[in-house]
């Protein structure tokens, strides 16, 4: 009988964590902040959560939130494609040979530009953080503008893709390797 009563105990509390880990309004973190803010993710597309302090103008603060969120989204972008263009780079000195031409880096920044226009402000609240009010923002690029970019920076290169090449890539650009490379970037 204590088994059974320790299996559904149990089976409750992963439940309840599992539940919680679904939902990115539930508080996250020492602050009591929803996910959405501490963890902002799109599945299979790219997000970043920006806040600034509140200063009662909600436009101008919302303004400046989802400016600096879409920032984020291009410093993102950016760290994929570096990524993206090691790996390139390791899978055509192992053929044999280098690939002359543009390299993904390069057009990058333009392809970015181009598509931080297809993001959108998905969520906006304001919190107490720190006992001052703070404007969040989360702005989102979803999956088919991600795809959409990453096909934009493999036309803007030049370079000319087997199948499983472009696929191997683009797994890269989605990779979580690449979001760790920019944490590991953003922490410097």
């Amino acid at each position: 009988m204590r088994i059974r009563s320790a299996v559904l105990t149990l089976l409750a509390g992963s439940l309840t964590l599992a539940g919680c880990g679904s939902n990115p309004d539930a508080p996250v973190g020492n602050l009591g902040l929803p996910g959405w803010v501490m963890q902002p993710e799109v599945e299979d597309g790219l997000a970043e959560t920006a806040c600034v302090p509140f200063s009662g103008h909600l436009s101008i603060d919302k303004q400046q939130a989802t400016a600096m969120a879409r920032s984020g989204i291009a410093q993102q972008i950016s760290v994929k494609v570096k990524a993206m263009d090691k790996v390139y780079n390791r899978r055509t000195d192992t053929a044999g040979g280098r690939d002359i031409g543009a390299n993904f880096e390069s057009v990058s920044k333009q392809v970015t530009e181009r598509s931080l226009t297809g993001t959108k402000a998905t969520k906006t609240d304001i919190f107490d953080i720190d006992r001052k009010r703070q404007l969040c923002t989360m702005v989102t690029l979803e999956p088919e503008k991600t795809k959409a970019v990453f096909e934009n920076i493999l036309a803007d290169s030049g370079r000319q893709l087997d199948p499983q090449d472009e696929a191997v890539l683009y797994e890269e650009f989605r990779a979580a390797k690449a979001q760790q490379e920019l944490e590991k970037e953003l922490s410097r």
